[in-house]
């Protein structure tokens, strides 16, 4: 379904080449905007842009600093404003406590937390200027952390702390942050694990017992939340925590 409720906006979704983050620019882009996804894979960015004429991409790893500046140069030059700034990019590894490797603490945090400030300060001075908004994608491990993913728990509460304290800092100067808190999603992301094929089971109906609508979300529930918080629809809300999560923290 289309509308032209982000028509003449431009926004970047990160992590935007597969998974819920491709849904999201999807979306942004059939109700209107111009959207930039980037990510570390340039075959899988070039697939999800496919989907739309208004989708285009830069391969950015959130974590480098230099590569962020660059994007914001193309965000500059090419459309000369920016809009909407969807903090997409993430990993969420499954693993016991004593398995965990510091690499893994390292990743984890690198892309799910530093590569959301260090993205959100580069966008600042755009998002000052056009009195736009950001969007930072949570999950409900960070209000209700589960047993084996410790790590992507407290990443995941620290992107909290992020918005709400972003969310008062920022509105003097009219820049809304939201939260997505995203609950159980099918999404390639859950591949990702190095849990053998019986325990990435029961981890999964461990989750989909606790859901009230007895079965995960899709990536484009997330997708229709995202271009809501977006939009001038929710023109008064900031420091929200929207919550998609089929009734999981019930």
């Amino acid at each position: 379904m289309t509308s032209n409720k982000l028509q003449n906006k431009v926004a970047i979704v990160t992590g935007g080449g597969s998974g819920i983050g491709k849904d999201i620019a999807l979306k942004l882009a059939q109700d209107g905007a111009q959207v930039i996804i980037t990510g570390r894979t340039e075959a899988t960015l070039a697939d999800s842009a496919s989907q739309h004429d208004n989708i285009d991409y830069q391969v950015t790893d959130v974590t480098a600093k230099e590569a962020i500046t660059a994007l914001m140069d193309k965000i500059k030059t090419t459309y000369g404003h920016l809009d909407i700034l969807v903090n997409n990019a993430g990993v969420a590894p499954v693993t016991p406590l004593r398995d965990v490797q510091d690499d893994e603490i390292t990743t984890t945090f690198n892309i799910n937390v530093f590569g959301i400030i260090y993205m959100t300060q580069a966008a600042l001075p755009l998002l000052q200027a056009s009195q736009g908004n950001i969007i930072n994608i949570s999950s409900t491990v960070a209000d209700r952390p589960m047993a084996n993913m410790s790590v992507y728990s407290a990443s995941k509460a620290a992107v909290r702390a992020l918005t709400v304290s972003w969310a008062k800092e920022l509105a003097p100067a009219n820049i809304r942050v939201n939260t997505v808190n995203v609950g159980p999603i099918e999404t390639p992301i859950y591949d990702k694990t190095d849990l053998t094929l019986e325990e990435a089971k029961a981890h999964h109906d461990g989750v989909a017992k606790n859901i009230l609508l007895g079965h995960f979300g899709q990536p484009a529930d997330i997708a229709n939340a995202v271009a809501f918080l977006a939009s001038d629809d929710a023109g008064f809300v900031t420091a929200a925590d929207y919550k998609v999560d089929g009734g999981f923290l019930a």
